[in-house]
């Protein structure tokens, strides 16, 4: 069941299957709350495993990809607006969101699980309230003690050290992943974001090959792969206003770029998904 007041959050339960293989959006923050089974899915280019306790968090800026799933997977997904993501992330430092961009996916003891539980409990209280002021408000303070028990998780409470003690390979992909998802309708060649880094592209291929065992052109044609799945799926944009929007010579060229990449042509993706 789903609820929404105004659109300015979403609250429901999914398995998720409608978004196996395409990169899930939000235009705030979305959150979700594995309750059940087990999910291989992407974090910002890297492979991760989302099991039962795991919470993902999902801003604009992450590219969040379910590959496949298991044991009857289901998530509880709280979705916020943009301006009420605004309002909740006030408060956090910039080492918070460094962390929460390396680390999307928390796993929670079963104390923390306990907690998760009885907080998701008070969401749903607090979206149940008839004043949709009032319900704004509280769901506004308990998002905002939600992310100040992650950020006191990951910053405070990790193990000393500040930001700096962050990997610069690390926070060289980081940044690669973020120059990628900006700019990869217009931009496809390794040595425009190598540039960017002021890295040679070999090097930064030895840090892709460290952190996912793939190549930055790889990784680059996967996020265009992904980002081109979602207008199919998403918009009635034509075959060709998708080709202009990639900088691909035609629709010819981009039939052939999707098809070995996926293994099918646009057209029949955009016809077995929607």
């Amino acid at each position: 069941m789903e609820r929404n007041r105004e659109a300015e959050y979403r609250i429901g339960v999914s398995d998720l299957s409608g978004s196996l293989g395409s990169a899930i959006r939000t235009k705030g923050c979305l959150l979700l709350f594995c309750l059940q089974g087990r999910a291989i899915v992407s974090a910002n280019l890297e492979r991760r495993v989302f099991r039962r306790g795991d919470i993902a968090v999902i801003f604009p800026d992450t590219l969040f990809v379910v590959h496949g799933t298991g044991g009857d997977f289901r998530v509880r997904l709280i979705e916020i607006s943009s301006a009420l993501t605004d309002e909740v992330i006030l408060p956090l430092s910039s080492v918070f969101f460094e962390r929460i961009y390396n680390q999307p996916i928390l796993p929670t003891t079963g104390e923390e699980r306990i907690l998760s539980e009885t907080w998701n409990a008070h969401i749903d209280h607090c979206a149940q309230c008839s004043a949709a002021k009032s319900a704004r408000m509280m769901i506004r303070n308990q998002l905002q003690n939600l992310f100040l028990a992650m950020e006191v998780k990951l910053v405070f409470d990790a193990p000393p050290g500040n930001i700096e003690s962050i990997p610069s390979s690390r926070r060289l992909f980081n940044c690669f992943c973020k120059l990628v998802t900006e700019n990869c309708y217009s931009q496809h060649e390794v040595k425009f974001y190598a540039d960017k880094l002021c890295i040679t592209p070999y090097y930064l291929s030895k840090i892709t090959a460290r952190i996912t065992e793939a190549t930055p052109k790889q990784l680059i044609d996967w996020q265009i792969v992904m980002e081109i799945k979602h207008l199919l799926t998403s918009t009635d944009m034509t075959i060709k206003e998708i080709a202009n929007m990639f900088h691909f010579d035609s629709t010819s060229y981009l039939g052939r770029y999707f098809r070995r990449h996926t293994g099918m042509t646009p057209s029949g993706f955009r016809q077995n998904n929607t």
